[in-house]
């Protein structure tokens, strides 16, 4: 579901570019956050609940909220902006379609990567397209620091499928997966939900999720 277009969101961008990354070379992430630690990458923020939530419970970790959609940026923006006590200095937000993330980040530099909800891309001709087909796997891989971990969360049934196919011939090593994430309890005491998901929750749908590592 496409968020429809605020014209507001572009001025609004404008206004808080300092929470913006502004691409000139390739980033080294230690050198866009005010500490200097492990940074974790969400691919597709959405309105940013789950990499806000993220945040704010983490603050040992740096997190970056990567979205190609600007009205749907300048809507994550405003929400972390206009959270309770914010001072979110370990949140920055990237409006960058995600297909050449090797030009856009050093290699070996993120800790971890979020894949929630995408898009499953469902007619076959498209599967290429898929945030889980093996090409992008193998540009994580060269992207992640040792031992990165790969969280991926969908409502989904046959994106789960495909993903877990795409996996099993990667380096990646599978950590556990899940077709059922809300009956298995002990999987949801740090458990930070989208906005996509407590709506897929709500109406009775199971939620898939697949952990994967990269090991030397």
């Amino acid at each position: 579901m496409r968020l429809r277009n605020k014209k507001w969101t572009k001025d609004y961008i404008k206004d808080n570019l300092k929470y913006m990354i502004k691409i000139k070379k390739k980033i080294n992430v230690d050198k866009l956050f005010i500490k200097k630690q492990d940074t974790y990458l969400e691919i597709g923020c959405g309105k940013g609940k789950f990499i806000i939530e993220q945040a704010i419970k983490n603050k040992d970790k740096n997190f970056i909220a990567m979205e190609k959609e600007t009205t749907v940026v300048g809507v994550a923006l405003k929400k972390a902006i206009t959270t309770e006590n914010f001072d979110l200095a370990n949140l920055l937000f990237l409006n960058k379609f995600a297909e050449n993330l090797l030009d856009i980040f050093e290699n070996n530099s993120i800790s971890g990567i979020f894949l929630n909800f995408l898009d499953p891309w469902p007619k076959f001709k498209n599967f290429k397209k898929r945030l889980t087909y093996i090409d992008f796997l193998n540009i994580y891989w060269d992207l992640l620091k040792d031992n990165g971990v790969i969280e991926i969360k969908t409502d989904n049934d046959k994106l789960y499928e495909f993903s877990l196919e795409q996996i099993a011939k990667s380096k990646f090593k599978l950590i556990y997966n899940t077709n059922n994430l809300y009956f298995e309890k002990k999987l949801l005491k740090d458990n930070i939900a989208t906005e996509y998901e407590e709506k897929f929750c709500s109406l009775g749908k199971n939620i898939n999720k697949i952990v994967i590592k990269k090991e030397l």
